[in-house]
């Protein structure tokens, strides 16, 4: 038998391969840096929108929008309710724009008109504010009556005092010495084309059950008032909104159980705040936006034309 020596012994030399595979890491992450840029492109467009609607409204025109977006009230002025107040913020310039001579003796014309209203709507609010105080006085019911004439109407405060209560405790049911109230103020509301709004507001003792709570009573109360109104002859169409407030807005924060806070709200409005709250609910109109983005485009034609 043939035999075979060492090869290291021969001075041979073995060859060792080491395979190794290579992973592909890009694979991972290769797109990511696209959706991140995408981001920042989208976030810089909607800043340049913002800015650019800023500075071609005017204040009364973005707070309108602010209102529309936040759902905030229509009512920003001070009075017997604690409501949200729009800061006012620093205007910026806006940008200079040739504006044709007809265009602006139309806006100097709007804006006259719209002051002779804004005066006559006061003196007819003072007016009504006068009747009411009188039949009040007349009824020996001062205690239980307050009003203010605010930016937005004429606020009338219907509440229970510590002798005399609205309702029935823990009830919808009207009592009659305030029934005969509300039928003595139906023809007074009437004699202005002015809406109103009805509010209900208790105070923040709660029930024992869950089922029926201070937002079914505060509901039902200002419901019960605007049938006993209704029934007296005041139309129909003349309530715009009948709202629940249960113990959110209490009159006398202190005492949340006081009579005080168990009331019924009813708010004359001006004939720009129903438009306002019109707008807001988009009807019987233009929503908000729409006149922005009409005046936009008017903006922009204007200013084609002057360059």
């Amino acid at each position: 038998m043939r035999k075979t020596g060492n090869r290291r012994e021969r001075g041979a030399k073995t060859t060792i391969v080491r395979r190794q595979i290579k992973k592909n890491h890009a694979g991972h992450h290769g797109g990511a840096w696209k959706v991140a840029f995408a981001d920042f492109t989208l976030a810089m467009m909607a800043l340049f929108m913002t800015l650019w609607i800023v500075n071609s409204v005017s204040k009364s025109e973005r707070e309108s929008i602010i209102a529309a977006l936040h759902g905030q009230s229509i009512f920003n002025g001070g009075g017997l309710s604690p409501l949200n107040k729009i800061s006012p913020s620093h205007p910026s310039k806006p940008a200079t724009v040739a504006v044709p001579e007809e265009t602006e003796k139309k806006a100097r014309d709007v804006n006259e008109k719209t002051a002779l209203l804004k005066k006559k709507s006061a003196t007819e609010l003072g007016e009504l504010a006068t009747s009411i105080n009188t039949i009040a006085r007349d009824a020996h019911m001062e205690a239980n009556l307050e009003m203010e004439i605010v930016p937005q109407g004429l606020r009338v405060l219907i509440k229970d005092d510590q002798n005399r209560n609205m309702f029935e405790r823990g009830s919808a049911q009207i009592m009659p010495f305030f029934k005969t109230l509300l039928v003595e103020l139906a023809p007074v509301f009437d004699s202005l084309d002015n809406k109103i709004i009805i509010t209900g507001h208790t105070d923040a003792m709660a029930y024992k059950n869950n089922i029926y709570n201070n937002w079914n009573l505060s509901g039902d109360r200002a419901l019960s008032a605007r049938r006993v109104l209704e029934e007296a002859g005041m139309p129909e169409d003349k309530v715009m909104q009948v709202s629940a407030m249960a113990d959110q807005m209490l009159l006398d924060a202190k005492n949340p159980q006081s009579a005080g806070n168990r009331r019924i709200e009813i708010m004359v409005l001006t004939k720009s705040a129903s438009d306002t709250l019109y707008q807001y609910f988009g009807q019987h109109g233009d929503k908000v936006v729409q006149p922005l983005v009409q005046k936009l485009d008017k903006q922009q034609v204007l200013s084609q034309r002057t360059r």
